[in-house]
């Protein structure tokens, strides 16, 4: 029987996740699987990729493809794989997945030079000599990159794409592996999957990059995630000290030209080495070898915006298709993680101390309470009064400081006390955050922005309003204030939306052109100043305060990770944590008891909630204009949920939660409701998602699955 060109439109509707079968003309001979292709459809012409090759339904009409996109296909046969298995494991359409994994587009003049991919950073001394714990994990891990293909997975395994016809037999023909069913694990364990975890300034990058260079010398490639956009240009300075111009960066800020010559650099086998975020992890590599995901705990892999994947679980897919080893590194690792190395899913390898006899930072909890009940003086209410003579001292010895407050903005609520009124978005239900730089109101979920308005505009009385709470700008201008003398720098979105301001805010700071470097999450994660001797955390439980099962879990990472930028120099460094809630689990094995004790408590709670890793979760959203029809939809769809998941025993073997109001209830002018599935999904994946499908086809409201999800 003849087969025919499979082909996945680019139309975002549930009714067109699957494949259409289309002749290929005779002047189209030798058509590639992920070949992008203009295709007639109803009355219009619309894009589409080549996903296979098999014969069509009986009785189907073909039509003709009018003309191929590009001159060489998107996707080469092992990210059509991957595509597949994520839309099966993330429930996720396929034309969808597709279009996130899309190749940048060809500038129409091409650049002469390739990329530099950031500038270059002081601040790592030249080849180190590992010690015995680092030379341990190295052996291992350069024994997996030897045993090189002995991991890849067969072709073949696992169900078919939903939707399309004679997915079998194209596979035989095609060569593309089906995806792997979502009722297999999502990594089988072997050797070639590791768990380093090291305590900050433990040398995990000098592991790294000695892995890399292994790598490189089988003829492998290599992809080096990190969890943020501001850590790719000192990663890729270090990389590309040792390495050269076999390096590239991969991220959002490039410009089109710089993106599509570092994709082509990789899908040629031209450049070696490619670092970046999430995104990076749909690169066309051509031969992959090694994966490293450093701080593979950091929840910016997991994608806020549909289609909603984790960039973690991604590379744990590639590195089994390619036979390539997995490299997690952490100094606090997820839970999941940290029980998959318990469990055997993963080969664990520990660094235990500072290279070079370096000691860990000295930490100091101050009791927020006690200082406010003291009555010290107004100025140390925002910086209490002992971080505020360590940062004097600091000071006055030329040493740097870092002061970590994970809040942007100048107060995050404005009100009037006259009236009781908090001025919130328009679009959303939360309140405004007043930026002093700018003199508006903004939200940071929807971006709205208002002027500060003179007189309240619920009573209208003039002067009236107040700001409550603390953020980043109004500490800044305390620092500015009673610290005169110095050099002062924020270091959040707001300072770095323009390029290349990360990059200069950095590099001043290694220079040791600031004194003191005031930021929120972007200072805590993966950056390396030797001359910073002290680090201070504002508000160290804001976290604890977020209605998520994981900000316990979160609240310990930052705190253990921001307190690492300290003493990683030769002068000994102190860290102080200032909290309301100094006797927390989280606190005090953030900054006493280490991972292990931490990890002890929260599995416990973990397990008896049942929530990951003890069992899966599914958030399914329904999203509309007018609450009552959202309200009225989501609970006929928990309705048909629980009627699904009914046994006929009469026990549930999936909990249903809700439905219930998101935690935010309204952004961006949609109201939100939403159902929670927890415990063990895998196997009616299939039956949930054909489920939630049928009310996708019968309603005006919105409705997103969220696999594994995280945020509110």
């Amino acid at each position: 029987m003849d087969e025919y060109p499979e082909v996945v439109v680019e139309i975002s509707h549930l009714r067109h996740d699957q494949v259409f079968h289309y002749l290929a003309p005779e002047e189209m001979p030798g058509l590639e699987l992920g070949t992008r292709v203009l295709v007639p459809f109803g009355k219009k012409t619309v894009q589409g990729w080549v996903v296979g090759f098999s014969a069509p339904p009986p009785g189907v009409t073909l039509r003709s493809i009018e003309s191929v996109v590009g001159d060489k296909p998107d996707f080469n046969p092992e990210l059509l794989r991957l595509a597949r298995w994520m839309a099966d494991y993330y429930l996720h359409p396929l034309p969808e997945i597709l279009k996130l994994m899309s190749p940048p587009e060809k500038p129409v003049r091409a650049r002469k030079h390739a990329p530099a991919g950031g500038m270059t950073l002081t601040g790592r001394p030249g080849r180190l000599v590992l010690n015995t714990e680092q030379t341990v994990a190295l052996r291992e891990i350069e024994a997996a990159l030897r045993a090189g293909g002995d991991a890849r997975a067969p072709n073949g395994e696992g169900a078919g794409y939903p939707g399309g016809a004679g997915q079998q037999e194209a596979a035989a023909t095609s060569g593309i592996a089906l995806p792997l069913s979502a009722e297999r694990p999502l990594v089988a364990a072997g050797p070639w999957q590791f768990l380093l975890h090291g305590i900050t300034g433990s040398g995990k990058t000098e592991v790294y990059l000695r892995a890399a260079m292994t790598a490189l010398s089988l003829g492998r490639q290599v992809l080096y995630l990190v969890p943020e956009i501001v850590l790719t240009p000192q990663a890729g300075a270090w990389f590309r000290a040792a390495l050269g111009d076999r390096v590239a960066v991969w991220h959002s800020r490039l410009s089109r030209g710089e993106r599509y010559e570092t994709w082509e650099g990789i899908r040629q086998g031209v450049l070696s080495i490619l670092i970046g975020p999430r995104s990076a992890v749909f690169a066309p590599f051509k031969n992959l070898g090694l994966i490293i995901v450093d701080e593979e705990q950091d929840a910016s892999y997991k994608q806020q915006e549909s289609p909603y994947y984790h960039a973690r679980q991604v590379a744990a897919q590639r590195a089994r298709d390619n036979g390539a080893v997995l490299l997690l590194g952490s100094a606090t690792p997820s839970l999941e993680s940290y029980t998959g190395a318990r469990d055997g899913q993963y080969r664990l390898l520990r660094l235990t101390r500072r290279p070079q006899g370096r000691r860990l930072p000295r930490v100091t909890v101050v009791d927020q309470k006690q200082e406010h009940d003291a009555g010290h003086d107004v100025r140390f209410n925002l910086v209490g009064q002992y971080l505020a003579g360590q940062i004097a001292l600091r000071l006055q010895r030329r040493e740097q400081t870092i002061l970590f407050l994970n809040r942007r903005g100048y107060s995050p609520i404005v009100f009037c006390p006259l009236c009781g009124l908090v001025l919130k978005c328009e679009r959303c239900s939360i309140s405004l955050v007043y930026h002093r730089t700018t003199g508006d109101l903004r939200c940071h979920y929807c971006n709205f922005k208002r002027p500060l308005p003179e007189r309240c505009p619920g009573c209208g009385a003039a002067g009236s309003l107040r700001f409550l709470g603390t953020g980043l700008q109004r500490v800044e201008q305390m620092l500015r204030r009673f610290y005169p003398q110095a050099r002062i720098q924020r270091l959040d979105f707001d300072t770095t939306r323009r390029k290349g301001e990360f990059d200069r805010i950095l590099d001043s700071f290694v220079k040791r052109e600031i004194d003191i470097l005031l930021g929120t999450q972007m200072v805590a994660k993966g950056h390396d100043f030797p001359g910073v001797t002290l680090v201070g955390v504002l508000d160290a439980d804001i976290a604890l305060k977020l209605p998520d099962y994981r900000a316990t879990e979160r609240t310990y990472q930052l705190l253990a990770q921001v307190a690492g930028r300290a003493g990683r120099g030769r002068v000994p460094g102190e860290v102080v944590v200032q909290t309301y809630f100094p006797d927390h689990y989280s606190i005090q094995t953030a900054c006493f008891a280490g991972y292990p004790s931490f990890y002890r408590q929260e599995i416990g709670n973990r397990e008896s909630s049942g929530y990951p890793p003890y069992g899966e979760l599914i958030r399914i959203r329904v999203a509309g204009e007018r609450e009552q029809q959202v309200e009225r939809r989501v609970k006929e769809l928990a309705e048909a949920l629980a009627a699904l998941l009914l046994r006929p025993e009469g026990t549930r073997q999936v909990r249903l939660l809700g439905p219930a109001p998101a935690p935010v209830l309204r952004l961006q002018d949609l109201y939100r409701w939403q159902v929670m599935l927890k415990g063990e999904l895998g196997g009616q994946k299939s039956e949930i998602r054909d489920c939630i499908q049928r009310f996708k086809k019968n309603t005006s409201v919105i409705i997103s699955i969220e696999v594994d999800p995280y945020g509110l």
